[in-house]
């Protein structure tokens, strides 16, 4: 099966499509390309602002080199801790974590890219290092695997080519300037563009031409500074530009000693661009250095209300912030504006930040509007629905922020935002991640918190999605020991709820169903509406698993119509998808494609990857149920291909209730099963749901029709493989013997066969006949 797709809405891996164009750098794009088809491992280096970035999206948007099944981009900017390297990775090639303790995350890894041609862009490598050996460990169970990382130092692994990324080209000194000497040079080139965008019309004459040398040498053709000081053209000339340069570049290029020249150079032009911005400006610049991974609009304005007197709308404040390139328009798949902020600038940013004397204050709002967008959340069984799951998949970097200053300040709320993305991290696949956050804090807080029950409930459900039976068990155990003792009825269910599933998946399903049908007792005496909807999935599945087909019906029907009243949208979908198996079993058909039809594409849509292969088995079984064995196999070929990828596990239920569905099929096209099945492995996602969709019944001839042979031809062979002679094939088919003569000479020929017998075998095999025929 093809590499999966991101989550649902989800923008990880995919190669950004930056707004500006690209200029000159065509010698170093030739000679990387070059590296890049000699080695698997290239690591463009270079100071902040050097354009590491710009020329890795670029050599990857141009090719050259064949990546077959993609370019995936990982960016590590907003990373500090080297152990998310893994996962990140993982989710940028549309991998959940690694289920199973048997299985390591760079085994899951590896599996999946094991023979693929895939180009690997990790970015901003410098803050993570020592995952270098991840990389290099990658590589080493890989074969095709290629990775491009930025980084302000080598990774130092082996096998590393590192590629220094020069500065941009100067004109050629002790030449005449003029605006055609200058036409050909780069640095003056992206000041050109730069400046143009900033000023309709403007171009490099020969009156400017001296002053704009003289920028670029001044900023040793660093292409941000040249960026930067560009930006001034809107209320400087060129000449006023190179005389400030001049005298502030010459007192701020100093500081510490064994900082590259380049590197002051840039910083001086950073600060140069800040120190012409107004008060308000630059309490701001400083405020946004807090934000990891890109800045809402509303969340800016949100955080200036909380920490900060501007004295001037924040909007007016971020236009200037944007004016002066410090802040960029960023895409998302967002509605409202957002805003990135590069790297370089932001490490300005914060030491600007540590000047302020509201710098604690702008920290806690920063976690005080995160913890707002997700006191609400749902946990676990239940998940926020579509938009709510993109809105946190795009705020991620800025939760891990939050969580870090509430870790540091105030273990207990950290402890309480962690609760409430469980439910996020465990359908869009940070199962690690959220456990470590758990387990981290479920000591630093008081053993009589409540919270710290929700705590243990989440990293067991956690524990469970990743298959360690071992530790949700000893988890939930204690929770739920601690809530009977707090005598907490909503928690206690709860607890007995996650206990039940953790048995259902891993092991003694028929104990599972007695602690799930007990929670469903507390809660509905709690009055628990949320809980009780959400536990009658589980209750549904439970009853699917011991054949009680009735009361698994009834479970299910009233999860989904409760999941609809109470707004839980990932509860509904795994109902009606369990409810489609049940109906499948009962011989209602109808009310299974009805079922089926809702749950399947809400289930994808919300990219709840443990469910999918469990939908696309539901529609398998619905295809074999209604004339299309075809579909059937693929389908499950399809849902065989997403489970070995994700590492999910269905449970043993559904395996065999789909063998026993796929039977008959199986016996229908005869040896072409084993060939549908390995044509579903190769599906897209949207090429699987489509399939599954599709009630069109099918012919038996086009179950597997060969590519090679055309139409009039097939016909010919089916008559061929149904043992009909030539005399009887030009009868039905209102031919000459002649021409039948013909057409089975050319099939044998074509398919390299010497008798009729052959293609007969051939026809049953490749099921353009069925088996009985």
């Amino acid at each position: 099966m093809p590499l999966p797709a991101e989550g649902a809405g989800s923008s990880a891996g995919r190669l950004p499509r930056p707004r500006s164009s690209f200029v000159g750098r065509e010698g170093e794009l030739a000679s990387a390309r070059r590296l890049l088809e000699g080695t698997r491992l290239l690591t463009l280096t270079g100071p902040g602002g050097s354009g590491k970035t710009r020329l890795s999206i670029e050599l990857a948007a141009r090719g050259g080199v064949e990546f077959r099944d993609g370019v995936h981009f990982v960016a590590l900017a907003a990373v500090t801790d080297p152990a998310l390297v893994p996962a990140l990775i993982a989710q940028s090639i549309g991998l959940q974590d690694a289920r199973g303790q048997s299985l390591s995350l760079l085994e899951h890894v590896s599996n999946v890219l094991a023979n693929r041609q895939v180009l690997l862009i990790l970015d901003n490598f410098e803050q993570v290092l020592p995952a270098g050996e991840f990389v290099a460990e990658l590589l080493g169970a890989t074969t095709k695997l290629r990775v491009l990382v930025t980084s302000r130092s080598p990774l130092h692994v082996s096998g590393e080519q590192e590629f220094q990324v020069p500065p941009l080209l100067l004109p050629k000194p002790d030449s005449m300037v003029s605006a055609s000497s200058l036409a050909t040079c780069e640095s003056v080139q992206l000041f050109a563009a730069r400046a143009s965008a900033s000023v309709s019309g403007f171009t490099v004459t020969d009156e400017n031409a001296g002053a704009i040398a003289g920028i670029v040498e001044r900023l040793d053709g660093l292409p941000l500074a040249i960026e930067l000081a560009a930006t001034r053209i809107k209320v400087l000339p060129p000449e006023a530009i190179l005389d400030r340069l001049a005298d502030s570049l010459g007192l701020l290029v100093g500081g510490n000693r064994d900082v590259p020249d380049r590197q002051r150079t840039l910083r001086a032009t950073i600060a140069w661009s800040h120190d012409l911005l107004s008060p308000a400006a630059r309490r701001l610049l400083a405020s946004c250095s807090v934000f990891r991974g890109g800045i809402a609009l509303e969340h800016i304005e949100a955080v200036g209300a909380q920490a900060l007197d501007l004295g001037v709308p924040v909007l007016e404040a971020v236009q200037e912030l944007v004016d002066q390139s410090l802040l960029r328009p960023a895409t998302s798949s967002l509605p409202a504006p957002r805003y990135a902020m590069l790297e370089t600038v932001r490490e300005y940013a914060v030491e600007q930040l540590s000047g302020l004397r509201q710098h604690e204050h702008v920290r806690h709002a920063h976690a005080s509007v995160f913890w707002d967008l997700a006191k609400d959340l749902p946990r676990p069984p239940s998940s926020p629905d579509r938009a709510g799951l993109d809105r946190l998949d795009v705020e991620h970097d800025n939760f891990r922020a939050a969580l870090d200053w509430y870790g540091e300040t105030d273990p207990a709320m950290a402890l309480r935002l962690a609760n409430r993305l469980t439910g996020f991290w465990s359908v869009r696949g940070h199962f690690s991640e959220g456990r470590r956050r758990l387990a981290s804090l479920l000591d630093a807080v008081a053993a009589d918190d409540p919270e710290r029950l929700d705590a243990l409930n989440g990293a067991a459900w956690l524990a469970t999605d990743q298959g360690d039976r071992a530790a949700a068990i000893g988890m939930l155990d204690e929770s739920i020991e601690r809530a009977r003792a707090a005598h907490d009825a909503v928690r206690e269910a709860a607890g007995l709820c996650c206990r039940g599933r953790a048995k259902l998946i891993i092991g003694d399903p028929t104990g599972g169903r007695a602690e799930i049908e007990r929670a469903l007792e507390l809660q509905g005496a709690a009055g628990d509406d949320v809980g009780f909807a959400a536990t009658l999935w589980l209750a549904g599945a439970a009853a699917m698993f011991d054949d009680d087909l009735r009361a698994a019906t009834e479970r299910l029907e009233r999860c989904v119509e409760l999941s609809a009243t109470w707004r839980l949208p990932a509860v509904g979908a795994r109902a009606l998808q369990l409810l489609g198996v049940v109906r499948i079993e009962l011989g209602d058909l109808a009310g299974a494609t009805a079922a089926l039809a809702k749950g399947v594409p809400a289930i994808v849509d919300l990219g709840d990857r443990f469910a999918i292969p469990v939908g696309f088995s539901a529609l398998a079984g619905l295809a074999a149920k209604t004339g299309r064995p075809g579909a059937a196999l693929k389908l499950a070929g399809a849902a065989a291909a997403y489970e070995e990828v994700n590492q999910t596990n269905r449970p043993q239920k559904i395996r065999a209730e789909l063998d026993a569905w796929l039977a008959p099929a199986r016996a229908h096209v005869g040896a072409a099963a084993q060939r549908l099945c390995e044509q579903g492995r190769q599906l897209s996602l949207g090429e699987a749901l489509a399939l599954g969709l599709d009630d069109t019944r099918e012919d038996a001839w086009r179950i597997g029709p060969s590519p090679r042979l055309t139409r009039r031809e097939r016909e010919v062979a089916i008559l061929v493989a149904e043992g009909r002679s030539n005399r009887e094939v030009a009868s039905l088919l209102f031919l000459s013997i002649r021409t039948v003569e013909v057409h089975v000479d050319h099939i044998l020929t074509k398919l390299g066969f010497s008798n009729r017998t052959q293609l007969a075998a051939w026809a049953h095999s490749e099921g353009l006949v069925p088996r009985d025929k």
